[in-house]
C-alpha cells in the first residue's frame, strides 16, 4: 500500500475507532463517499480490532485504579496509559520485587464470559512465548469484576513517538522491522497471531 493511501487508513481509522460503533459506518460513508476500497480498507481494521480480545470499550465503563490498590500479589503505582483497550499501570510485583505493567480488561468485555474466556486462553498462549522481541506475560488474575493481566515492564517510548519525531534513516528502519519480524515469526510459530500491530504498540 502506498505511504500517502496507508496514512489516509490510519487517520479515517483513528478517527472511527473513537466513535461509538454504531456511528462509524455513517462516518466512514460521509468521509470518504466515492472510494469503497478505503472504506473497505478502515471496516477491515474495525472489525479485526472488534474482534480483538481487548476489544474498544467507553474509558467510562473502566474502572480507574488508585495508586496503592491491589490486583493479586501486585500494587498498583501509577497510571502509564490509557486506551480503547482500558488502562494500563505500573505496578510492583510483592513476592519478585519488581515492576510490571497491568492492564485492565475493559468492563464491559468483563461481563462476557466467552471474552473472558478468549482473554484468558490468549494470555496464556501469549504467556507460552519467550523471545526478546515479545513483551513477556507473568500473570493473569481477577479481583472482583477487575481481570486483569501482568507482563514485563518495557521501557522507553514507543515507536509512533519515535516516528512522529521525523523519518527514520533506512539502516535504523531495517533494524526495527528486523527484530519486528523476528517476534512476529515466533508467535506465528506457536499459532499466534497479533491483529493490532502497530507504531503505538511497538516499545
Amino acid at each position: 500500500m502506498q505511504a500517502e493511501r496507508w496514512k489516509k487508513v490510519e487517520e479515517l481509522y483513528e478517527a472511527a475507532i473513537a466513535l461509538p460503533p454504531e456511528k462509524r459506518a455513517e462516518f466512514l460513508a460521509q468521509a470518504c463517499p466515492a472510494d469503497a476500497g478505503l472504506r473497505g480498507e478502515v471496516q477491515s481494521l474495525l472489525a479485526q480490532q472488534a474482534d480483538s480480545f481487548l476489544e474498544s470499550a467507553p474509558l467510562s465503563v473502566i474502572k480507574t485504579l488508585s495508586p496503592g490498590a491491589k490486583l493479586g500479589n501486585f500494587e498498583i503505582v501509577e497510571l502509564i496509559g490509557r486506551g480503547g483497550m482500558g488502562e494500563v499501570y505500573r505496578a510492583r510485583d510483592s513476592r519478585l520485587k519488581r515492576d510490571v505493567a497491568i492492564k485492565v480488561l475493559p468492563a464491559g468485555l468483563a461481563r462476557d464470559p466467552d471474552r473472558i474466556a478468549r482473554f484468558e486462553r490468549e494470555a496464556r498462549a501469549a504467556g507460552g512465548l519467550n523471545h526478546p522481541n515479545i513483551i513477556a506475560v507473568h500473570d493473569i488474575g481477577r479481583d472482583g469484576d477487575t481481570y486483569w493481566i501482568a507482563t514485563e515492564l518495557v521501557g522507553g517510548e514507543s515507536l509512533a513517538k519515535v516516528i512522529e519525531r521525523g523519518p527514520l534513516g533506512v539502516l535504523r528502519a531495517l533494524e526495527i522491522a528486523r527484530q519486528i519480524a523476528d517476534g512476529l515469526a515466533a508467535a506465528h510459530a506457536a499459532g499466534i497471531v497479533h491483529r493490532d500491530l502497530k507504531p503505538a504498540n511497538i516499545m
